[in-house]
C-alpha cells in the first residue's frame, strides 16, 4: 500500500487529488493504495478491501481499438501507401491541366454557347 504523503507540520497525512473513497464504508486510500484490483472483460474494477464495495470500472487501455490499430506498421504504410497515392494523383492532375493549356485545349471546349478552338 502506497502511503499517503506527509506534507504538514504535526505529522499527519495529506490527502492527494487520486484518492477514492468508498460510499459503503467510509474507506479512503491513494488509487495506487491499498484498493483491490480485479481485471475484467474491457475494464479495470477498484473493489474496497474492507466490504468489497466495486467502486468504479475503468478501461484497461486509455486509448481505444481503433487508436491502438491505427498507430501499428501496417496502418503506417497504409498512410504511406495513401499519401504516395495522393502525390501521383495530383502530378497526373498537373501534367494534364498543362498539356491541355500548352495545346491550347480548355475546360470549356465543346460545351455549348462556347466556340470550339
Amino acid at each position: 500500500m502506497t502511503r499517503p504523503a506527509t506534507d504538514r507540520d504535526d505529522g499527519l497525512p495529506t490527502q492527494r487529488k487520486a484518492t477514492l473513497f468508498c460510499w459503503a464504508c467510509a474507506h479512503s486510500s491513494p488509487v495506487d493504495g491499498d484498493w483491490l484490483v480485479e481485471p475484467r472483460d474491457r475494464c479495470v474494477a477498484y473493489v474496497c478491501p474492507e466490504c468489497e464495495t466495486t467502486l468504479t470500472k475503468r478501461p484497461r487501455s486509455t486509448e481505444s481499438s481503433r487508436d491502438r490499430a491505427a498507430t501499428g506498421p501496417l496502418a503506417a504504410w497504409q498512410r504511406t501507401v495513401h499519401a504516395s497515392a495522393m502525390v501521383w494523383r495530383a502530378s497526373v492532375d498537373l501534367g494534364c491541366s498543362s498539356l491541355a493549356a500548352f495545346v491550347g485545349v480548355g475546360a470549356t471546349a465543346g460545351i455549348r454557347g462556347y466556340p470550339d478552338p
